[in-house]
């Protein structure tokens, strides 16, 4: 698939030896983490990216022709306990993970900015208990069209309505229409349009 990439580095992808660095850009409630997979920092989108070297891996990024959702896994390792146990306590589910690609020339600087490959968000963290070599950290991420599988768990009530959206009355009459026998067609005898209430235990109308 064709992701624009500038003429330099789609210059550069062709050739027979390439150097390419991968980025992950983590969006934790308790702040951003940018780094890549390489060594040192690179600068790019007013941001410092930290290098983890062998320390960090990003599984293989997927994509196919049918839409369905693909999942990549990124591992940091030789961790202290009490490092991937702060990992542990994080609030992560659902928060948005971004993967670019970057290219580098012979100076190990980056040819353009790197190029977004990957979007998805956070939806499972393990942690493996190291010996002498330090505590691991697996984080899998989901891709975006994962949300198509994703129940929304929504209510069709004013009081989830107001929780989404503070001031929209758009379900304010819900609990009047649900379960309704409305008959349609012009008024004849024995075909007239109603409903009736009865209250619920809040004194609103529960329709029947």
């Amino acid at each position: 698939m064709s992701r624009g990439f500038p003429a330099d580095v789609a210059t550069a992808l062709a050739q027979q030896h390439v150097a390419i660095v991968t980025f992950a850009k983590l969006e934790f409630p308790s702040g951003t983490v940018y780094v890549h997979n390489s060594i040192g920092t690179y600068t790019w989108g007013s941001q410092d990216w930290l290098g983890v070297g062998d320390l960090g891996s990003i599984s293989q990024v997927q994509e196919g022709l049918d839409v369905s959702p693909y999942s990549i896994t990124l591992t940091l390792s030789g961790l202290d306990a009490t490092i991937s146990g702060a990992a542990l306590t994080e609030d992560y589910y659902l928060h948005p993970v971004t993967v670019y690609l970057g290219v580098l020339d012979a100076d190990d600087t980056l040819i353009a900015d790197p190029t977004q490959i990957w979007a998805g968000a956070m939806d499972q963290m393990n942690a493996t208990v190291g010996a002498d070599g330090g505590d691991a950290v697996e984080l899998i991420a989901e891709s975006e069209l994962s949300n198509f599988n994703r129940s929304l768990n929504l209510m069709y009530t004013n009081v989830a309505q107001q929780e989404k959206s503070s001031g929209d009355l758009f379900f304010n009459f819900m609990h009047k229409v649900e379960g309704a026998k409305i008959k349609w067609g012009a008024p004849t005898s024995g075909n007239n349009f109603n409903y009736e209430t009865d209250p619920d235990e809040n004194g609103e109308g529960n329709t029947r």
